[in-house]
């Protein structure tokens, strides 16, 4: 089958459900100015240099997610060579009359010649979601998650066994308190997990930051977890967790959220960068908008792409739109770590929250996730970026 391939910039994502269709998002033919920078010096940025300032990312599918729903909030990672898709949540059709089921199924992708293919991992040892989760030389470490009621403090790695072709866990330390809906991020040897909330409501977020060292070759059993200075911006949940460079040393930036307010839910556009040498937060140019559940990368040594996330717009008014809900913002974000400022990069094609994303076979992988209320995605995006990403898979 002939690829077709799309110049993508502005407005309403093309909608095609053929597999070999290709997306190319003219993200620096139409950037535009936030917080004052000029259009002239968001081109002239140098988180990217001028080669790459002139690519844009192109948005391929991989094979679907065997579940035909999709599933939002699953452990998402690589492990020797292999995309780890594990657990989630998902409402079965007719989804508006049904109650959301937590799954325990894991997909294992793997490349066969030119292609991929979807393996059956098995299952987990109990149906989760809502989890963090980083990619290590120690397997994919999953960290908390909930299921209905309960939220987990469990910590375990998924392993991929090529030659058995199974999935094994391991279990590592407990979570100092059960945490969903945080994000995780590795920096060098050193696991952190940021946000999240202990319980099933959100006036259970955390303003939490817990590190893990992973370096050596201790067992699991072994490690302790360690409860750094809380985040100064206060609890949240559903936030961005970033690792990148201000220049000078390396960071955690913690980005947007949500939280319970006194007068209702608010939605957050701060950011705050934490550095890991001097154990110090200071506060960062806000989001452009709320991008609570998205996901973000980082780039090149000083940029963090957002692609995607909920401003919280039509927040309360899910069960009254329905299938007419619009969907989620189709929009993307540059932040400069070393200017303190955003950009705004052009529309994306599909915007998938609660879900993980990671390195793939060189490329930016988003896999699954919830792209409007209650409906989940069995689509599989493997994004190549302006810079060649380094691989999470090498381990």
């Amino acid at each position: 089958m002939q690829t077709t391939t799309r110049v993508f910039t502005a407005g309403p994502a093309p909608h095609d459900s053929s597999p070999g269709t290709q997306w190319a998002l003219g993200i620096w033919a139409c950037i535009l100015p936030f917080a004052g920078l000029s259009t002239a010096a968001a081109q002239q940025s140098p988180s990217l240099d001028p080669g790459d300032r002139l690519a844009s990312p192109t948005w391929q599918r991989l094979p679907d997610l065997p579940d035909a729903l999709g599933v939002a909030g699953p452990f998402v990672g690589v492990h020797r060579g292999a995309l780890l898709v594990a657990g989630g949540a998902n409402f079965p059709r007719p989804i508006w009359e049904s109650s959301k089921v937590w799954r325990r199924k894991i997909h294992v992708l793997v490349a066969k010649g030119a292609d991929f293919v979807w393996q059956d991992g098995g299952r987990l040892s109990h149906p989760i979601a809502y989890g963090a989760a980083v990619s290590t030389h120690r397997g994919v470490i999953c960290l908390g998650g909930n299921h209905a009621d309960q939220t987990f403090d469990r910590v375990f790695a998924l392993h991929w066994d090529a030659h058995e072709k199974r999935v094994l866990e391991i279990d590592y330390p407990p979570l100092p308190s059960p945490c969903a809906y945080g994000q995780a991020a590795m920096i060098g040897d050193m696991l952190y997990l940021a946000g999240g909330q202990r319980g099933a409501t959100l006036d259970s977020a955390m303003a939490n930051l817990w590190a893990l060292d992973l370096s050596g070759t201790a067992s699991p059993e072994t490690l302790r977890w360690q409860s750094l200075e809380p985040c100064p911006g206060g609890p949240r949940s559903f936030n961005l967790t970033v690792p990148q460079t201000n220049a000078a040393d390396d960071c955690l930036y913690l980005i947007s959220g949500r939280r319970q307010g006194l007068t209702g839910v608010r939605f957050l556009r701060d950011v705050w960068e934490y550095n890991v040498t001097r154990r110090s937060w200071r506060r960062r140019a806000d989001a452009p908008r709320c991008v609570m559940a998205g996901t973000a990368i980082a780039i090149g040594s000083r940029s963090v792409l957002v692609l995607g996330g909920a401003d919280g717009t039509l927040f309360d008014q899910a069960d009254i739109l329905k299938d007419r809900h619009p969907g989620f913002p189709q929009r993307s974000y540059w932040f400069d770590t070393t200017s303190n400022r955003w950009t705004a990069g052009a529309a994306i094609p599909q915007n998938h929250v609660t879900t993980i994303p990671v390195r793939f076979n060189g490329k930016l992988v988003i896999a699954s996730g919830e792209i409007r209320p209650r409906v989940r995605s069995s689509w599989i995006w493997h994004i190549q970026l302006p810079v060649r990403a380094q691989a999470d898979d090498r381990p």
